[in-house]
């Protein structure tokens, strides 16, 4: 499957598609309030919102050039090029079930990556449309609203989710990327070692279903990266900035807390030290960041050197600290690097995003 530019052909086989009411209204919304629809209904909505420049219509073809699958990129705020929206997802009813949704909607996002300067993608999608949603969910989608939409044939509840465009952050030997639902498998590999999550706070995983459900919720975070050598690209530990709201070690925008956790094997080789200096440099460099905290509790030595290698300067030790996931209460420990303190050290290095 590739992509190309949407032709006024396509419209009459898009249309086709939509086989019920029901259908176009989870299709479209109230963007046409007509059924049947015709390709000339779709062309003649699309014609001025392609004038404006900021509405791309893309139709995905197999490799026999025929059209299986359709969506739109718009912007949807005038003043703003960093948030897309995706609109009018489809593929032809004969392929559905066959994966080819999450294939146009990766190559949708890759587009977004390769040719449009936005961050971060938006769409929406109705309750009653449940495997859209779960397709958008496999390819790193997540919800952050809810609202009622109110459709000529009732009032429907609407999702709104999301997904951020991140550069993939390179170092000597790793790779600092997203996380993704094909994760799961390596996520447990590691996070179920009792030696692992505990002394960071929080119990081992215990099945394949549960990391993937932590990386779904947990680890889907706006800077939340999976930690992946080079040599084959899977998974094998976790960091992270956790932004406001996040945190509950600041207020401030631009202020962070650092969490990080790396797969047994892996101990003792510096690949933790390694990714901390590289997400410090993002830290500062790119996300506008002045202050990032860190902490670890009461007997965990490996974290505490980590820290004290890439040049954090202990703040403080509160006693009693509740530790939810593990219901009791531990020793931390907390230590910050500003920017200032992060710019002067000696032993600061760059690596390459690409």
């Amino acid at each position: 499957m590739v992509l190309r530019i949407y032709k006024k052909e396509d419209a009459q086989i898009i249309a086709e598609w939509l086989r019920s009411e029901e259908e176009l209204y989870k299709w479209s919304a109230d963007r046409f309030n007509k059924y049947p629809l015709s390709g000339k209904d779709i062309n003649e909505n699309y014609a001025p919102q392609i004038e404006t420049g900021r509405f791309i219509p893309l139709t995905a073809v197999n490799d026999d050039g025929e059209v299986v699958g359709h969506f739109i990129i718009r912007y949807p705020h005038d003043d703003d090029d960093r948030s897309v929206r995706f609109g009018f997802v489809i593929i032809d009813p004969a392929l559905r079930g066959k994966g080819y949704g999450k294939e146009l909607l990766r190559l949708g996002i890759e587009h977004v990556k390769e040719n449009l300067n936005a961050a971060r993608i938006d769409l929406g999608v109705f309750e009653n449309n449940e495997s859209a949603r779960h397709c958008y969910e496999a390819v790193g989608f997540t919800e952050y609203a809810q609202r009622k939409c109110e459709m000529p044939i009732g009032i429907w509840n609407c999702a709104d989710m999301e997904l951020f465009i991140k550069r993939t952050i390179e170092t000597d030997r790793m790779l600092l990327r997203r996380w993704e639902d094909s994760d799961a498998e390596d996520l447990y590999k590691y996070a179920s070692d009792p030696d692992v999550g505990p002394i960071a706070g929080w119990p081992p995983h215990r099945n394949i279903e549960e990391s993937r459900d932590v990386i779904k919720n947990v680890l889907s975070g706006k800077e939340a990266y999976a930690i992946c050598l080079k040599e084959d690209g899977k998974a094998i530990g976790a960091i992270e900035l956790k932004l406001n709201g996040h945190t509950d070690m600041t207020d401030r925008d631009d202020e962070c807390e650092m969490g990080y956790w790396l797969g047994k094997p892996f101990w003792g080789q510096g690949i933790m030290p390694e990714a901390v200096k590289e997400m410090l440099r993002h830290a500062f460099e790119d996300c506008g960041m002045q202050k990032v905290w860190i902490g670890y509790y009461e007997g965990n030595n490996k974290s505490k050197r980590v820290q004290e290698k890439c040049g954090f300067k202990y703040q403080w030790r509160s006693e009693n600290v509740d530790v939810p996931l593990m219901h009791e209460k531990r020793t931390g420990h907390v230590s910050l690097m500003t920017k200032e303190d992060w710019g002067s050290r000696e032993d600061n290095f760059w690596f390459k995003i690409r």
